[in-house]
């Protein structure tokens, strides 16, 4: 239990940075852009997000856990090393995408630097979070993925304040993160690490990594989509309270990447003899954390956006009250997902819970959209979260009930 709590120390510490990163800046960058610019920089950071899950192909959800199993330095290093292979591919393609995405759906205002930041925010998907994550090394995670980000916030916080030019932001965050990273690949996956492991092509990791690439990039895609949608459709008034709305929400959401992080690689120790014990702790704690998390964001975003980012652009009520539903279910389900079913490799009943999320959660954005209504596209982001916990729970309980009988922990490859 010592361990565990060392590991929630360190694990929330990153990500709490990583939140304030952003927090530090966007009031002064939502006051400088204002209500017309709001919403595009906020769509821009949306579909970055969308272009980070396309860089990551799937490291993000298997590589964790493959990085946790794995027995040997130089294993580590061959994993990181295919990483950075299909990444290199991955990323060529995603940043044209996300340039092109973000200035087609953009408005005029301030659409340069919206196109920018998700550039920016793309590059992001060459963290080597994940496999700090696997290894259960808050302090790397610290080192090389939220300080960088913290100091490109602090950095460009008087730049952008002074200048009114909210190019510094993108700009300055790139410079630290893209060194950051190299001196972890460096120092982690270096050939003499490796030790003559073998490494996996990278068109036969790409197909490998192609499933749960799936599954993320369709759970990101209704979970990153309601901004761009709600820019696309709503009055710059409208669309720019809604944009704050799913900001409160997306950094809540760091508080359970945090917990979930913490957990990981000590629910999913294939040294553990009581395995099914560590899961049901994991699920009780994400189910807290969901009552109490949805319920602080159904009752304060309205007042929190007010201060961060301005009364012009504050929350509307109701939509705050939706994303708070959304947050219960998906901090509930992140724990059958994470180290039940994708450890299990139900890799298609993932992606077909993810598919059937996206479709219902879209269909509905995409229809609130349409009526020019905020709450209808919160409904829609609530919608897909539902769906996804209500078809994956009953097989995730099967599958614990099953580690409990068999008192083992699911295995998973630990080579493509």
């Amino acid at each position: 239990m010592r361990s565990l709590m060392l590991r929630f120390v360190g694990f929330t510490g990153a990500p709490v940075l990583s939140a304030l990163a952003p927090f530090i800046i966007l009031p002064v960058i939502s006051r400088v852009v204002g209500s017309e610019g709001w919403a595009n920089f906020s769509a821009g950071q949306s579909i970055g997000i969308l272009g980070m899950v396309i860089v990551l192909f799937g490291w993000g959800i298997v590589g964790p856990v493959r990085v946790a199993r794995s027995t040997s330095t130089a294993e580590k290093a061959a994993l990181l090393y295919e990483s950075l292979l299909t990444r290199a591919v991955t990323v060529s393609v995603a940043v044209p995408a996300v340039a092109i995405a973000t200035y087609l759906i953009s408005g005029p205002s301030f659409r340069l630097e919206s196109v920018c930041v998700a550039v920016a925010m793309t590059l992001g998907g060459l963290s080597p979070a994940w496999f700090c994550i696997g290894e259960g090394n808050p302090q790397a995670l610290m080192l090389y993925d939220a300080l960088p980000k913290l100091a490109a916030s602090l950095v460009a916080l008087p730049i952008v304040a002074l200048s009114a030019q909210v190019l510094w932001y993108p700009a300055i965050m790139v410079a630290f993160m893209l060194p950051s990273f190299t001196v972890h690949a460096w120092r982690t996956a270096h050939p003499r690490l490796r030790e003559g492991q073998p490494v996996v092509g990278i068109g036969r990791c790409l197909r490998v990594l192609l499933p749960t690439a799936g599954i993320d990039g369709a759970s990101n895609l209704y979970a990153s989509t309601p901004v761009p949608i709600a820019t696309a459709g709503l009055s710059s008034e409208d669309a720019s309270a809604f944009a704050s709305s799913d900001r409160v929400y997306r950094v809540a959401l760091l508080t359970v990447v945090a917990i979930g992080n913490a957990f990981q690689a000590w629910v999913l120790n294939p040294l553990d003899t009581d395995p099914a014990r560590r899961h049901r702790l994991s699920i009780v704690v994400h189910l807290v954390l969901g009552l109490l998390g949805g319920a602080a964001i159904a009752l304060l975003s309205p007042w929190a956006t007010t201060i961060l980012f301005g009364e012009d652009v504050a929350a509307q009520p109701l939509p705050g009250v939706l994303f708070g539903v959304s947050f219960f279910f998906l901090s509930t389900t992140t724990p059958l997902i994470r180290n039940l079913l994708i450890p299990a490799q139900r890799y298609r009943l993932v992606f077909a819970a993810t598919i059937a999320a996206a479709a219902g959660g879209l269909a509905t954005m995409l229809a609130g959209s349409a009526l020019e209504s905020p709450v209808v596209i919160s409904l829609g982001v609530s919608i897909s979260e539902a769906v996804s916990f209500g078809v994956l729970v009953v097989p995730a309980l099967r599958e614990l009930s099953r580690i409990g009988r068999s008192d083992t922990s699911p295995e998973v490859p630990l080579s493509t």
